[in-house]
């Protein structure tokens, strides 16, 4: 039995590797996380655009006349996974003796809202792998979680929902929180597990932008990062080729501190490439780093956590390298059945637009058993358009503004726009306050 989506994911990680006790038979477990809220959620429109575009005028022979706000927008919903992903999953082991065990996770997504499956319609999207335990360590092959996604996954005090803002340094780049074609080895010693990981393609079409399944998205038409079908294996180009590790070591019952490491190759593919915006730019490759810490008070319980990162996305030709950076700060105070949480973050564009996206995160949440819990947030995260970046894109849509929340979805690096789908504006904001149930099986 697992308490959240998230915590499943560091269980399996954190398991003991190379057991000796057999077990007198196979184990299937059947888990799964439930989190469904009502919510209001609200994006400004921010500064004027130029035809929709990302872009600023007079750049481009744009008049001001010619120019219009972002669309704003304002809606009351039911949607799912404001504060943990809505999943589901099976997992099995099998003790094969003498410090060897055969396992498999299968893990699907859904939206309780409509009932419909999550990543673009995959059953198992989440993971999917099967892994075979030694007593030197354990080998996973299949789609998995990147190893760079558990050193942020492992310090966040919330679970990776909608409203968590440890996510803006974990998915600066989607192939940072899963992988196709994954072949990942897993070590524990005393106080220290770790991972390192490859695929042959994590998923890269040869042309990156905001298109999904539902939109048209292809290998001739490119789609996003991680995109259903970009997983497809060439011995001809190095496109979606990536490579990482991380490394958790926990001082003590109180203190933990976590690095991660992660490289795509991208071997030329085209970058932003779509009917809004055209560019010539080409993607080389994109590395990126992050560290993390998180200490829990003995006396008390209170939580305080920390991570922060870079990212960087060489381009080929004479434009300037794309570079990220992201910080984020968390604290939870448990007060009986009560806790209180609040976090901030703020992720920018050290080059590019110098644009940036600052968030602040409130929370609280009333636990009515060990597996059901009632919660409320109230989230804002803030555009700072910076600067157009006129670069190689098309001269009609002027220059290229907004912060790495407006610009990674966009151009279909990032999946998940802000709040689960509510997205930014350059130059807006967006603001989310809900409340739900979250329920753990």
């Amino acid at each position: 039995m697992q308490k959240t989506a998230l915590t499943t994911a560091a269980a399996l990680a954190l398991a003991t590797f190379g057991a000796g006790t057999a077990f007198a038979q196979s184990s299937l477990t059947l888990y799964g996380n439930a989190d469904v809220s009502v919510d209001h959620v609200k994006k400004t429109a921010g500064v004027p655009l130029l035809n929709g575009a990302i872009a600023l005028p007079p750049l481009g022979g744009a008049t001001a006349a010619q120019a219009t706000q972002g669309t704003k927008s304002s809606v009351t919903r039911v949607s799912p996974s404001a504060t943990s992903q809505t999943s589901f999953g099976l997992k099995g082991e099998e003790n094969l003796g003498d410090g060897y065990k055969a396992s498999f996770v299968l893990e699907g997504q859904l939206s309780h809202d409509t009932g419909a499956l999550s990543q673009d319609g995959r059953i198992f999207g989440r993971q999917s792998y099967v892994g075979l335990t030694t007593p030197f360590g354990e080998v996973r092959l299949g789609r998995q979680y990147a190893p760079i996604f558990y050193s942020t996954a492992f310090v966040t005090g919330e679970r990776f929902g909608a409203t968590d803002l440890f996510i803006e340094g974990g998915a600066t780049n989607n192939l940072m929180v899963r992988q196709d074609n994954q072949v990942s080895y897993w070590l524990k010693a005393g106080g220290f597990t770790g991972s390192l990981a490859y695929s042959p393609n994590a998923g890269s079409y040869t042309k990156v932008n905001s298109l999904r399944a539902t939109t048209g998205a292809s290998a001739t038409n490119g789609g996003i990062l991680g995109a259903i079908g970009a997983g497809t294996e060439s011995g001809d180009t190095k496109v979606g080729r990536s490579m990482g590790f991380f490394g958790n070591y926990a001082f003590d019952s109180a203190l933990n501190a976590t690095v991660g490491y992660h490289r795509n190759q991208f071997d030329g593919a085209n970058f932003g490439v779509n009917t809004t915006v055209q560019s010539t730019l080409t993607l080389d490759k994109y590395q990126a780093y992050n560290l993390g810490i998180k200490y829990v008070m003995p006396s008390n319980g209170i939580l305080l956590d920390a991570t922060f990162g870079q990212g960087r996305y060489d381009l080929e030709g004479n434009d300037d390298n794309l570079k990220i950076q992201f910080v984020a700060a968390g604290i939870r105070v448990p007060v009986n059945q009560w806790t209180f949480s609040g976090q901030v973050s703020q992720i920018k564009f050290k080059n590019f637009t110098k644009g940036k996206d600052t968030g602040l995160m409130l929370g609280a949440e009333y636990a009515l058993s060990k597996r059901t819990t009632v919660y409320a947030r109230a989230v804002q995260i803030r555009d700072d358009e910076g600067e157009a970046y006129n670069g190689a894109f098309n001269p009609a849509l002027g220059g290229i503004v907004g912060g790495p929340d407006v610009i990674a979805t966009a151009f279909g690096f990032r999946e998940t726009p802000v709040f689960a789908g509510v997205g930014i504006n350059p130059g807006g904001k967006s603001t989310y306050i809900g409340a739900g149930v979250r329920h753990s099986f």
